[in-house]
């Protein structure tokens, strides 16, 4: 990996620490909290239970592109280091990222045109971009060139999987993925969705359940079914301020399948902003998506 910066955006939802030992360069999405302009450090400038907290008593955020001038300043300091840069995005049916992270690309290329950059769209989001990213890293740390791990990369995101499930529709509603009459017919009778991330790299609805260990049980159940070689790989388990629930669901997939390693994080704030702070998600390789 000594020749190749590795680097992805905060929609990764991986905990800090296992970004920062993977040798992983970050980039943090600009969002407003209640019109305020911040930057998604990873919980540092604010954490992630502080966010959600003011999420819980009314203050909206919102979220905007990782900016073009931070994909330049990290181009630059690849270049400056003799390094190939490696940027992974956040997937292109979520976020204009992908698209400024190449326009970024074109314009360093025209002062430097000796650079080597790759711009990769993950089409994944949160724990699966998070995945991806992390099974990239192992590759370049096993010797592999940038341009095989990219190849690599191309030819094995559809196998991410990402299961997500929120307590309430309200975000859902308020972001435009559920339209407001399901959101309150929901409500009223305690249907819990589970969505996951589409070929294209959107937001779906898979199921809707009535109660939340039910849709625990399920998420469950559906990892067990989809997952590939669990023994070889981490999955990431993420939560957005509902702890207990992800420890439970934690131990249900315990009892379905043993996997190397489960990294339990947090729903960081680009996709909290987006599906509240019940959201639980888990993502892992496993059999292609489909519609």
């Amino acid at each position: 990996m000594q020749d190749t910066m590795l680097i992805t955006d905060s929609g990764c939802d991986l905990p800090l620490q296992a970004l920062q030992d993977a040798g992983v360069e970050l980039l943090y999405f600009p969002y407003a909290l209640d019109g305020e302009e911040r930057l998604d450090d990873f919980g540092v400038s604010l954490s992630y239970d502080g966010f959600y907290d003011t999420m819980r008593g009314g203050v909206r955020s919102t979220t905007a592109q990782v900016r073009l001038p931070d994909c330049l300043a990290v181009f630059e300091r690849a270049y400056q280091g003799g390094k190939t840069a490696l940027l992974v995005t956040i997937s292109s049916g979520l976020s204009g990222s992908y698209e400024t992270a190449l326009a970024a690309r074109e314009q360093f290329l025209e002062t430097h045109p000796d650079a080597m950059i790759h711009v990769m769209d993950s089409l994944s989001v949160s724990a699966g971009q998070g995945v991806l990213v992390l099974e990239m890293a192992q590759r370049l740390k096993e010797g592999l060139s940038a341009d095989a791990v990219v190849t690599w990369a191309e030819e094995n995101r559809q196998r991410v999987n990402h299961l997500f499930t929120v307590d309430s529709f309200d975000y859902l509603v308020r972001g435009g993925r559920v339209q407001p009459a399901v959101g309150a017919v929901g409500g009223l009778l305690d249907i819990k969705p589970i969505l996951h991330v589409d070929p294209e790299g959107r937001l779906a609805l898979l199921k809707k359940l009535r109660g939340r260990k039910k849709a625990l049980t399920l998420l469950a159940d559906m990892v067990a079914e989809r997952i590939e070689d669990a023994g070889a790989q981490t999955i990431v388990l993420d939560h957005a301020q509902c702890p207990e629930e992800a420890e439970m669901l934690r131990g249900m997939l315990a009892e379905r399948f043993s996997a190397r390693d489960v990294i339990s994080g947090r729903i960081g704030i680009i996709i909290g902003t987006h599906t509240g702070p019940s959201c639980i998600v888990v993502s892992f390789l496993g059999s292609p998506r489909a519609n």
